[in-house]
């Protein structure tokens, strides 16, 4: 623009930019946000109480929905801490009572009588806060109204407040009063949560009060905290940003990186003796049950078929067997392959066994560490071996091949004053993230004394020895515990612990999908905010497993469009994002699904009070080598009520062509079915192989009105 005096003036507008998982959750009303890694545009829609802002959508990654179901099972641990809500006349909302009165035992409100103020276990003189050991205050709370956080006064008078928005009193027995007294009266439509704990108490029961106090709660040593009890070292603990209290229901969630789901063997002290000779591992899923043998003496022959593919007598190699539950004891035990054919292998043992029985035998892998220095500065020894042991790569058994799943790392240590990385003299053994999604058990088997010498100790790792299972049993523990109240529920829709009573005990979760499984609906938007954050946070980080300092754990592939996003924050429409207004359109993200071979499976259901007709355009693929399966094709659906008391029913038209090539055979069809107002759509295949499909969805309502 020009001023008065002719000057031109520039003024520079810029907009809230950054990475695609730094996206607010949601966007305020009219603020506009450019995701500068996946090149999207969003703008908030409806003002920061809006009822979208509950909703969490699916982004247009590939399996994204998947992909949440799977963190959602595996990596997140939701609870619930002590919590009022006043948000119904029926709780004394009625434009006129500044001053509410309720027990620890009360109910958490009178649309929610299945829950306490607190755990009905806390035991009397207990309901205090486990940071400062005596009864609750206002500094202890966190309250919000419609949302917005309130601040509380510990000394004055209600007619004395100034700034703050509220006085708080409490007893320190399940059965003694709370009372909040609010300087402006509350309105009837008003929603108030009080939570009386949050992010930096969890923090507390997991890492305790300090570097030097061990303890969760003042002078209490019934329970020390998570990383104490449990020797966690500093490389293992839950970073403090994935640790969520939803201050506004008062549940929470602790999110899990995938180091804390793996099976992790660590060095039980510093390193300090040099010299190894053999790694020896093996994974628990390859174990072979029930076989059977013959001994002459003390040479052993299994009957195996195509054991030369799966055995060897080479170095670095598979070349060492496990035997567990034999028939006759003296055949258990770790041996050297002597030889293996097409039909057996065999072994030598110190005894005599039995002249013919079963047993279970599970292959060992070799790594040969005698080419690490054997004398000097540990790390530089410690580096030569995590990088024997990961370079190996796949492991060629005859012509089987079997993908590298290995990994040895060195274990990142921290200055405890500093908190500053220093030296490694520890190690652990792992397998990579890209070999399995949840844990993968293996057995660390010693010789010599290389176990020994990496403070590793040799046994059968399982998912009991994962974070998460240590962790569930460590929040069951703290959550019946009398003298901590912290806790009121936990849950996890997959318990890693093998404890009958700690799975008994804790609960699991379900995320409120809708119908055609594209939204996700919470209480607040506190809660859809924290979740959606934390899903892609975990998701995120997929994408630093294979570097060393990071984890080094696999790599998986990472989309910048991330797994969800808060239904209230509008994508805008872009010739970039989506082709618009372009005659040649290119679709970078579609819907997908799995069609297991020969199976029926439902692809997709469809809620008919809100669309009837359905079009959809897909394709099938399965590719190796030589075989292929594809198919491209046009679905057209129809779900229409016909009256009279007749049920519902469907019209579909599968426009397709397909082939077939090398050892594939069969085809997809698909078929459509109505019930109780959900159209489903479900592949039919006779495919001998898996297909994955993508598709993309136009929808609308066939009548008129």
């Amino acid at each position: 623009m020009a001023t008065s005096n002719n000057n031109v003036v520039v003024s520079r507008i810029q907009n809230r930019r950054g990475l695609k998982q730094d996206l607010p959750q949601p966007l305020r009303s009219g603020e506009i946000g450019l995701a500068t890694d996946s090149r999207q545009v969003f703008i908030g829609g409806d003002e920061i109480n809006s009822t979208l802002n509950k909703t969490v959508i699916y982004e247009t990654t590939d399996n994204a929905k998947q992909i949440v179901d799977s963190i959602a099972n595996n990596q997140i641990i939701s609870f619930t801490v002590p919590h009022k809500r006043f948000n119904t006349s029926l709780d004394g909302l009625d434009g006129i009572a500044k001053s509410f009165t309720y027990t620890g035992s009360s109910d958490v409100s009178i649309t929610n009588s299945s829950r306490d103020v607190f755990r009905s276990t806390v035991g009397a003189g207990n309901v205090v806060s486990i940071e400062s050991g005596a009864a609750f205050n206002a500094d202890d709370l966190t309250v919000l109204k419609n949302g917005t956080v309130l601040t509380g006064n510990n000394t004055s008078t209600i007619g004395d407040l100034t700034s703050e928005d509220y006085i708080f009193s409490a007893g320190t027995s399940l059965g003694n009063d709370h009372t909040i007294t609010f300087k402006t009266v509350p309105l009837s439509s008003d929603d108030i949560g009080i939570t009386y704990y949050g992010n930096s108490a969890i923090i507390r029961a997991l890492d305790g009060a300090s570097n030097s106090d061990a303890n969760i709660k003042p002078s209490y040593t019934g329970l020390t905290n998570f990383y104490s009890r449990q020797s966690i070292p500093s490389f293992l603990q839950i970073p403090t940003d994935l640790i969520l209290v939803n201050a506004t229901t008062g549940t929470g969630y602790i999110g899990l990186q995938h180091k804390h789901t793996a099976i992790i063997s660590t060095s039980t002290a510093d390193i300090s003796t040099l010299g190894f000779t053999k790694l020896l591992v093996s994974r628990t899923s390859e174990k072979v049950a029930n076989a059977t043998f013959t001994a002459s003496g003390s040479n052993v022959t299994v009957a195996y078929p195509n054991a030369n593919q799966k055995y060897s007598t080479s170095a670095n190699n598979f070349n060492h067997v496990y035997i567990t539950n034999g028939s006759d004891a003296d055949v258990n035990g770790n041996a050297v392959i002597t030889g293996a054919n097409s039909t057996h292998f065999t072994f030598s043992v110190s005894g005599t066994p039995d002249t013919s029985g079963t047993l279970d035998h599970t292959r060992i892998l070799e790594f040969n560490l005698s080419g690490a220095p054997s004398s000097g500065n540990v790390t530089t020894a410690l580096n030569t071996v995590a990088g024997i042991v990961n370079n190996t790569g796949n492991i060629t058994t005859g012509s089987n091949v079997t993908q590298a799943w290995h990994s040895l790392q060195l274990l990142p240590q921290y200055d405890p004053a500093t908190g500053n990385q220093i030296s490694s003299n520890k190690v652990y053994f792992t397998h990579k993230s890209a070999q399995s999604s949840t844990p993968l058990g293996f057995t660390l088997h010693e010789s010599g004394t290389t176990l020994t010498r990496l403070q590793l100790t040799p046994k059968t790792y399982t998912n009991d020895d994962t974070v998460k299972a240590q962790l569930e049993t460590f929040l069951y523990d703290a959550m019946i515990d009398p003298a901590l109240n912290i806790f009121e529920s936990v849950d996890t829709n997959q318990e890693y612990t093998s404890n009958a009573t700690v799975k008994a005990t804790i609960g699991t979760y379900n995320l409120d999908i809708n119908t055609e499984g594209t939204e996700i609906t919470f209480n607040s938007n506190e809660e859809a905010r924290n979740f959606s954050t934390l899903v892609n946070k975990l998701y995120f980080e997929y994408s630093i497993y294979n570097t060393p300092g990071a984890g080094g754990l696999g790599s998986l592939t990472v989309s910048s469009r991330g797994l969800t996003n808060v239904k209230n924050n509008i994508q805008l429409q872009t010739a970039e994002g989506a082709a618009s207004g372009l005659p040649d359109v290119a679709y970078d993200s579609t819907e997908t699904a799995s069609v297991p071979a020969q199976s029926n499976t439902a692809i997709k259901t469809f809620d008919m009070t809100a669309y009837d007709t359905f079009v959809i355009d897909y394709s099938l693929d399965f590719r190796s080598g030589s075989d292929l399966y594809r198919k491209v094709g046009l679905l057209q659906l129809s779900s229409y009520d016909y009256g009279s008391g007749q049920p519902a029913d469907v019209v579909i038209q599968d426009y397709g062509t397909d082939k077939a090539v090398g050892s594939v055979a069969g085809n997809v069809q698909f078929t459509a079915n109505v019930s109780s107002s959900v159209l489903t759509l479900t592949a039919i295949s006779s495919v001998n192989q898996s297909c994955n499909m993508k598709y993309i969805v136009r929808k609308w309502n066939a009548p008129l009105t």
